[in-house]
């Protein structure tokens, strides 16, 4: 059971108005990228809930953001992980990805130490029965890397380190399975249930936790959005095709009306650059990981970019229908980075490196993208404008050059598709 305020505050957080749940669950495991980070929130949740099962007033710390403790028990330092299925094999062994999120995700600095431990056990749940609890000193060390922990980590499938409860402190508990996994029959989230052996609100309610925004919600609110522009596009009739490559710089292929293919990346607005007041929303457009200039995404990338924008993010005056809406941009139209040729020659990494000189980056990309947005009177049509008055100067440089197209480019008609492809 999902009441109605849960719902309303998840809908608050994903940016998006009477959400279908069979979307959420669809769209949560379409993709291992999403579904994964997920898991691991959710092993956390599931893991405080068995303890507070059979000791209701136990305390448990969250630990800080971005550190190698995710929570705290009996004074214990806890690293919280679920197997990984590539390297795990029913009745033989478990792999465990061991690896940092979070700062410099690059060989070695994503490894945990070996030697300079900064949590005292690694916990994972069996993925037949049971929790895994071994310390620190008991995990596989890397081969090829001294002094570093093993990524994955293996374990044997029966191991001494089943529901070893009693090595933080649950001595009564040791060998004993407190799993409390339920099958819902008739859960909205059958799929996201049958993965983390949480109940319905159970789920959301994490979802709507700030400190899982990052790991576990921001992909699924992304790929909500891709779901329902492809949606809509098949809506219109148009020709609609994905691409074939594991992590493609583009999210669907459109026909336009001459049967050539459109590549499309679809993006969601950055909640933090847009605003009602000022008449104006914002989006990144670049990738995840690496430093500038190769984390910028390149004018060949795509043809166009779509934006999906909430209804909430546009003023109620203009009566528009719940639920999301878009525009598309051509990439020609996009500001190019003003570091491209402008790189120091004596600085290897960091902002302003050399690599900004390389011909290789000399379609990058600027990276935030400020629209502003009117009624057009005449035509009654939702307009969006490059907001140029949002850029100024930065390094000695204007952000977006005098001499660029995006100053002059649009208007982009809210829910209109360009000519091209009627």
């Amino acid at each position: 059971m999902i009441q109605d305020s849960l719902k309303k505050r998840f809908e608050q957080v994903i940016e998006v108005s009477n959400i279908d749940w069979s979307v959420v669950d669809s769209v949560a495991i379409s993709d291992a990228n999403i579904l994964r980070p997920i898991k691991g929130v959710a092993f956390e949740e599931y893991f405080v809930k068995i303890l507070k099962n059979v000791f209701p007033s136990i305390k448990i710390i969250d630990g800080a953001g971005d550190s190698d403790i995710d929570l705290t028990v009996n004074g214990f330092n806890l690293q919280l992980k679920t197997p990984v299925a590539q390297s795990t094999k029913e009745g033989i062994k478990i792999g465990v990805a061991l690896h940092k999120t979070h700062g410099l995700e690059k060989r070695p600095y994503n490894l945990y130490s070996a030697t300079n431990s900064t949590f005292d056990f690694l916990i994972f749940p069996h993925p037949q029965s049971g929790i895994c609890i071994v310390p620190h000193n008991q995990i596989p060390q890397n081969k090829t890397r001294t002094g570093y922990l093993d990524d994955p980590a293996i374990f044997q499938w029966n191991n001494q380190w089943i529901n070893r409860w009693d090595l933080i402190g649950f001595q009564k508990l040791k060998g004993k399975s407190i799993d409390a996994k339920i099958m819902l029959k008739n859960s909205l989230l059958p799929n996201l249930s049958k993965e983390t052996f949480l109940e319905d609100f159970e789920i959301v309610e994490m979802l709507c936790k700030p400190q899982y925004f990052r790991a576990a919600v921001m992909g699924l609110k992304g790929n909500i959005k891709e779901f329902w522009f492809i949606e809509e596009m098949k809506k219109r009739g148009l020709s609609i095709s994905l691409p074939t490559k594991a992590y493609s710089k583009y999210d669907v292929i459109l026909k336009n009306n001459k049967k050539a293919d459109k590549k499309i990346q679809v993006k969601g607005t950055s909640k933090n650059m847009c605003s009602l007041s000022k008449e104006k929303i914002g989006f990144e457009i670049m990738g995840t990981h690496v430093q500038f200039p190769a984390r910028g995404y390149k004018r060949s990338y795509f043809d166009y970019v779509a934006v999906v924008i909430s209804q909430d993010q546009l003023p109620k005056i203009y009566n528009l229908s719940d639920g999301f809406h878009f525009i598309l941009i051509h990439s020609d139209d996009l500001p190019l980075h003003y570091l491209i040729g402008n790189g120091k020659p004596n600085v290897d990494k960091g902002k302003g490196n050399r690599n900004w000189n390389l011909s290789e980056f000399k379609e990058v990309l600027y990276p935030r993208i400020m629209l502003k947005f009117t009624k057009n009177s005449s035509t009654k049509k939702i307009e969006f404008y490059p907001a140029i008055s949002s850029y100024g100067r930065q390094d000695g440089f204007n952000i977006i050059p005098l001499n660029s197209g995006f100053r002059k480019a649009g208007p982009y008609i809210l829910d209109q598709l360009p000519s091209e492809f009627y």
